[in-house]
């Protein structure tokens, strides 16, 4: 397959990947026309190239996690395009970022947020006081962690803490499995598992991209500069 070539993307990209994504994603590649595409072939849609879910000005860790995402079971095509219409923004120039500390971050990031809300969500659910209590105090565990070393030894307490419900359990060793890869793609795996599709649905997912976001601001990516062209209700 012919390599598409690097565009240094614009402000000109940057509404018109808006203007797109505006119209909703969808699950999978989809077709080249707005609301039937998903994230990544609404960039290349909008960047001129053929359609495909590879647009080069995107870091391949950084696109594994967004399509990842992106083909989990939001609750329509609406609101996934919503949840995700930042990232599809911040994520453009990340060719140029460091795909290993994007992950990094990110799974660090998810220990410390995503996780605990999960645990918390699921500790709400549960009558009995012991194993509630196990899972609140996973909670709290995870929140507190400084360093990815720190995330993977909460991740994996919080996997045995929760063994009570069986979501909680699934979320929580796909944390500590991700880990071992040791890469970002590792942490996309972890969000796209069986577990999220019918559980705390566009909440989670929407959590999920907001954890993406910060992460891609973090670390400087060029298109965060034009999150601010992104209607507060697009």
């Amino acid at each position: 397959m012919k390599e598409n070539p690097i565009i240094q993307p614009t402000i000109r990209h940057a509404r018109k990947i808006i203007e797109i994504v505006s119209h909703g994603l969808s699950h999978g590649l989809g077709e080249q026309k707005p609301g039937k595409l998903c994230v990544e072939a609404a960039v290349c849609f909008a960047f001129g190239l053929p359609h495909g879910d590879d647009p080069p000005c995107a870091g391949e860790a950084v696109r594994a996690f967004k399509i990842k995402l992106n083909d989990c079971a939001w609750s329509s095509n609406e609101a996934r395009g919503k949840g995700m219409i930042k990232l599809a923004i911040a994520q453009l120039g990340s060719n140029a970022l460091d795909q290993m500390a994007f992950g990094e971050l990110c799974y660090l990031r998810g220990v410390q947020k995503l996780l605990p809300f999960v645990l918390r969500k699921s500790a709400d659910e549960l009558t009995d006081g012991e194993h509630k209590e196990k899972l609140i105090r996973a909670a709290e565990e995870c929140e507190a962690v400084k360093d990815l070393g720190g995330a993977h030894r909460a991740a994996k307490s919080a996997s045995a803490s929760a063994y009570a419900s069986a979501y909680a359990s699934a979320y929580a060793s796909a944390y500590a499995s991700a880990y071992a890869y040791a890469s970002a793609s590792a942490f996309a795996y972890a969000y796209a598992s069986a577990f999220f599709k019918n559980n705390l649905g566009d909440d989670l997912l929407t959590a999920t991209a907001e954890i993406g976001l910060a992460v891609l601001i973090e670390m400087k990516s060029p298109g965060c500069r034009w999150l601010k062209l992104i209607p507060s209700k697009p």
